[in-house]
């Protein structure tokens, strides 16, 4: 009986303490709204990430671009394959 009652409360020790971290971390992580602040913020006040993400930015359109005028499907082409 003392064998069986050590697991069952180790088991709920366990999950109780579990259960408390992820509480914690739930309250102390930033919520979406939060991280999206600082993302922007982040992306601002950085020239040389800003002008990456243009050019990044630009690129995509770009392809997007010459996918729409052609009636070729791009993912055919061996360049796109993963291999």
């Amino acid at each position: 009986m003392s064998a069986a009652y050590r697991i069952v409360v180790g088991s709920l020790a366990i999950a109780g303490w579990t259960g408390l971290g992820c509480l914690l971390w739930a309250y102390i992580a930033p919520k979406q709204d939060q991280l999206l602040d600082m993302r922007t913020k982040e992306i601002r006040e950085n020239p040389v990430r800003m002008a990456e993400l243009r050019s990044q930015n630009e690129m995509v359109l770009k392809v997007l671009k010459e996918a729409a005028e052609t009636h070729v499907n791009i993912t055919s082409n061996p360049r796109w394959n993963s291999r």
